[in-house]
């Protein structure tokens, strides 16, 4: 199983000739320290990684649980829906091909 499973590169942003700057479906604008950074989860003994996604499977703007693996998932809703997940699962972010922990993204050097 590789490490980068799930994390398809889709496009979700658009070009704005106008002012250069990419906009997500939702409107947003991409811009500042956050510029390449997809919410995304990693489960810290097997290195496996995902983005969060919508229902509709496309990467998510805000952290969810839809669509990741069954066996992260400790528990769940009334509804079926993820409401847990297994304490070895850490959030991050996604960034040039790799896994950044939100512990680590504290540490971090802003880029120049």
């Amino acid at each position: 199983m590789s490490k980068t499973q799930g994390l398809e590169r889709k496009t979700m942003t658009s070009p704005d000739h106008e002012s250069g700057e990419k906009k997500h479906s939702s409107g947003v604008q991409k811009t500042g320290l956050l510029t390449g950074l997809q919410p995304a989860f990693q489960h810290i003994r097997t290195g496996e990684s995902h983005l969060a996604q919508v229902e509709e499977g496309i990467p998510a703007l805000v952290y969810g649980f839809a669509g990741l693996p069954e066996e992260w998932v400790v528990e769940r809703d009334d509804d079926g829906n993820a409401i847990a997940l297994d304490p070895e699962v850490v959030a991050g972010y996604w960034r040039d091909a790799r896994f950044i922990s939100l512990s680590q993204l504290r540490c971090m050097p802003l880029d120049a």
